[in-house]
């Protein structure tokens, strides 16, 4: 286990090898100037910020989302606590995403960040695969704290507030009562802003697809389909099919009116990233309330609450309608336009007469609707987490707790301005329009853009949807000192939770509605009940002056059983050996289980007509053996001879899975921690080196099915889970049409079938002094924290494997490191974060390659008085820009390795009294 101490002496660990647990106190998070805890988890090296307010623009409901995930191993893989309680975790609205959301915790309440960055679930809970991170609050806090903070980029943009204020006082002899309020505003970036995000980079003319040379990375291309005037791509026939031009070619209309064939790669052309959020705006306002009274010597009853909501408005590219993928079966979302409209170019007429002749009734016309502005998802993340309960006894003899807490986090989502499908039917048909009451004509070609009354009545005002998750929890625990030579050396505790979880999703689309675009869910609401038993054991081996020195060890069992799967157990051994003073030895052992949680269960995802390919469509000799064999059965997924694939698009549905099992985890750390100063009076202050080798393994991991049609057709028989029922349905995963053959429908099943490992290199230095070489400071400290990463492997549920290190998710090297001086009323302190090269992908294309990224910032602090400071920070000194690289997640830049703001000022001022 590690942790960056940033500005301050590093004081002794709580506990030492397997066991310790690390901190950032409130004076370190002071130092690093952030407006809410995830920037310090984010910068370190063995977090990665996987989920963040910085590359989730494009994930609709989760945009904004801030979710701690330690070893990239998921969010859902790390724990986050608050006071040594598990948190209820926000719904991310799409897919199985969900995590705790960190902006639902107030950085000036904290007292410290806990960072236990072993693996923890016997310890503290299944889902602490990749170790635990613990928000500790403020406790019995007595007067007032109050501060605000003030940030802005070198640019005049990106600014940033905070304010706070806490106040705590003694209730007679009620008790100790605090209240604190924590308000935060931060501004955002869109593409616009910076000059690297303001036009969209891509490969132009045949695009990187095509065979060597690859052509240029190109500004003005970028991640869409369509261009900016739109593109036909085919006709509806008369008898309702689709069919593409000749050539599967697709054909740009000018505006004299000719039309000419397009040449290029449609998956990247046309971004309108300038359009885009690239930092996404967030308001939050979170409140506090604790409150705690002694009851005699041995009783205390405490109540502890916590609300907020965290509110975004992300901007998008305005609104994409094409034909892969959408609302009807046919067209998807794009345009059906009559071959009778009175606006459709006659070249585009002319071109369906020759091709299909009376046949073809509709032109299918994909388009973005710039008419309508940027995208605009408001996204409010509500929360309320609060307990009450009562311990007893003393640290000495024994002490019980009991406590009972219950949270409900809400997302709710509001998407604006969207087109309604079958509004836009009837105002591309003249008949029909004009038989409509409020029917305006919609004209893609003869105006620069559609009418506002036009827009107005082919526009749905506002998509509302709330997804949300309940728990009620009681839990009791118990904790007796172990006797070890007259000392209180060790610990045995035990406890129990039984837990009621339930999830609800609540889509509100008008009624009749058809809206384009739109990634919403399903009405459901289900529940779950588990229970949790554990036992820990801390304990002395050995304690001797000489050989073999002192020997403590350790041992944690954690049973599960939920109503909804079967039991899953973790069990832990740590040992600590330390033969000789500043010499320390420890490994902690675990293998368990990680139960799914109420997402992976029982989400539903929006149904959307999709693109597919049917392997029993292709040519015999393209086809696997077992595809052959399998679409010549006579079973509900066979073909007739000589089928072909007809229709394009098929009914596709994303759903959790109520028959999981948990996954299987298995972990091993081995570690050594040296300090030169104890054996060393020649070297002043303390210092501190720990090395940590680590490795991870999760098998039977929790994944979705990405091509449930290939998975199917290729396994032998149709043995892979991917050909069978839907549990949540009752019906076939892969539905073929009766009479025609063709699929009409697949769904997507989460399935225990991935797997996931990683193996890498924790270390650490750590040096505090007061140094009699400097007569004017008062204290010098530098820290360093580097991580290695070995080995990622990436096993995927269709059977293929991926080795991920070096990727940009994973990079070899990542260091984190801070150096400080106190100097009477004065602390200066810089710290510097590097992240070594990567790629975005396994490319030879330069374009794929990440440079290393190095930030280095400064924080000045003045104390006024013992009880009040002021303090200005430098983020970003060298005025870093992101390199423009390709197969990013969003725009032209990985968010996840750069910083896009740029150079920032922050002043900050607190008083405490």
């Amino acid at each position: 286990a590690t942790i960056l101490v940033i500005g301050a002496a590093p004081a002794p660990s709580a506990a030492t090898g397997s066991k310790r647990l690390f901190d950032i106190n409130a004076e370190e998070l002071a130092y690093l100037s952030v407006t809410s805890p995830a920037e310090a988890i984010y910068d370190l090296p063995q977090s990665l910020a996987s989920f963040t307010s910085s590359n989730t623009a494009l994930y609709g409901a989760t945009a904004g989302v801030n979710l701690a995930d330690l070893r990239g191993l998921s969010p859902k893989r790390t724990m986050v606590m608050v006071n040594g309680r598990r948190r209820t975790i926000t719904p991310g609205g799409i897919s199985s995403v969900g995590g705790v959301d960190l902006n639902s915790v107030a950085e000036p309440f904290l007292e410290r960040i806990e960072v236990q960055n072993l693996p923890g679930g016997a310890r503290y809970g299944a889902g602490a695969v990749a170790g635990v991170i613990n928000f500790v609050t403020k406790s019995d806090f007595i007067g007032v704290d109050a501060g605000a903070r003030l940030g802005i980029s070198e640019r005049g943009d990106s600014e940033e507030i905070s304010l706070h204020a806490l106040a705590g006082f003694e209730v007679g002899e009620a008790g100790n009562l605090a209240i604190g309020l924590n308000a935060t505003r931060n501004e955002g970036l869109i593409g616009a802003d910076r000059s690297f995000s303001a036009v969209p980079y891509g490969f132009g003319l045949n695009g990187y697809w095509g065979t060597p040379p690859a052509a240029a990375f190109l500004p003005g291309f970028g991640q869409s389909s369509i261009t900016d005037r739109g593109t036909f791509g085919g006709v509806i026939l008369s008898d309702g099919s689709f069919a593409p031009f000749p050539g599967s070619r697709s054909y740009v209309p000018a505006a004299n009116g000719t039309i000419a064939p397009f040449v290029g790669a449609l998956d990247q052309l046309y971004n309108w990233a300038a359009w885009q959020n690239v930092v996404i705006p967030n308001d939050r306002l979170l409140g506090r309330l604790s409150y705690a009274r002694d009851i005699g010597d041995d009783w205390r009853f405490f109540i502890e609450g916590d609300a907020g909501i965290s509110a975004s408005d992300n901007a998008l590219a305005p609104l994409p309608a094409t034909r892969a993928r959408g609302v009807d079966p046919v067209a998807g979302d794009a345009a059906v336009i009559p071959l009778s409209n009175p606006f459709l170019p006659q070249s585009v007429k002319d071109l369906a007469a020759t091709a299909f002749g009376a046949s073809a009734t509709s032109v299918v016309f994909d388009h973005r609707y710039a008419e309508l502005g940027p995208r605009r998802h408001q996204i409010d993340r509500r929360y309320v987490d609060a307990a009450i309960g009562v311990e007893a006894g003393d640290a000495k003899t024994a002490r019980f707790g009991l406590t009972y807490r219950f949270a409900h986090n809400r997302v709710v989502t509001r998407d604006a301005d969207r087109v309604d499908n079958n509004r836009l039917r009837i105002a591309l048909d003249p008949a029909q329009c004009a038989a409509t009451q409020g029917c305006s004509p919609v004209d893609f070609f003869s105006t620069p853009e559609i009418s506002a009354a036009a827009l107005d009545f082919i526009r749905i005002p506002e998509i509302r949807r709330t997804v949300a998750i309940e728990e009620h929890e009681i839990a009791a625990a118990a904790t007796r000192p172990l006797r070890f030579k007259e000392d209180f050396d060790g610990r045995v505790s035990a406890g129990v939770e039984l837990r009621r979880a339930i999830l609800s999703d609540d889509d509100e689309v008008p009624w009749g509605a058809a809206p384009v675009g739109y990634l919403g869910g399903a009405d459901f609401s289900e529940s779950a009940t588990s229970i949790e038993a554990y036992t820990e054991i801390d304990a002395p081996l050995f304690r001797s002056d000489g050989p073999p020195g002192e020997v403590d060890a350790s041992l944690a069992v954690r049973a599960m059983k939920s109503s909804r799967f079967d039991a899953s157990f973790n069990f832990e051994a740590g040992l600590d050996w330390r033969p000789a003073p500043g010499v320390a030895l420890f490994t902690r052992q675990h293998i368990g289980e990680r139960a799914p949680d109420l997402i992976e269960l029982f989400t539903i995802g929006p149904t959307l007509e999709t693109s597919f390919v049917d392997p029993c469509g292709q040519a015999p000799s393209k086809q696997t053996p077992a595809e052959s064999a399998n679409c010549a059965s006579a079973g509900p997924l066979g073909v007739f001879p000589g089928f072909a694939q007809a229709a394009p698009l098929a009914s596709a549905t994303g759903y959790g899975n109520p028959n999981l099992e948990p996954e299987r985890v298995r972990s091993a750390a081995y570690g050594v921690t040296i300090s030169p100063t104890e054996r060393l009076s020649a070297i002043p202050g303390r210092m501190q080196l720990t090395a940590t080798w680590l490795d991870f393994e999760v098998k039977d991991a929790i994944s979705e099915f990405g091509d449930v049609i290939g998975a199917c057709f290729e396994s032998v028989g149709f043995s892979s889970p991917a050909c069978g029922d839907n549990p949540r349905t009752g019906a076939p995963l892969i539905v073929r049409d009766p009479a025609t053959r063709q699929i009409v429908s697949f769904d997507s099943l989460m399935q225990n079938s991935g797997a996931y490992s990683w193996r890498g290199l924790d270390l650490e230095f750590r040096y505090a002094a007061e140094p009699a070489f400097l007569p004017f400071a008062d204290s010098v400290w530098v820290s360093a924290l580097h991580t290695y990463t070995d080995k990622v492997v990436t096993e995927y549920p269709d059977g293929g494997v991926e080795r991920r290190d070096g990727l940009i998710d994973f990079p070899r090297h990542r260091t984190l490191a801070s150096a400080g001086l106190d100097a009477g009323r004065w602390t200066f302190v810089v710290y510097a974060n590097r992240r070594g090269r990567a790629l975005t992908r396994q490319s030879d294309i330069p374009e794929a390659r990440i440079p290393p990224a190095l930030y280095v910032d400064a924080t000045i602090r003045f104390d006024i008085t013992d009880a009040a400071y002021v303090q200005a920070s430098v983020k970003n000194i060298a005025d870093m820009e992101p390199a423009i690289t390709a197969f990013n997640k969003v725009g032209n830049f990985a968010p996840e390795y750069y910083d896009p703001v740029g150079r920032r000022y922050a002043l900050s001022v607190r008083v405490n009294f």
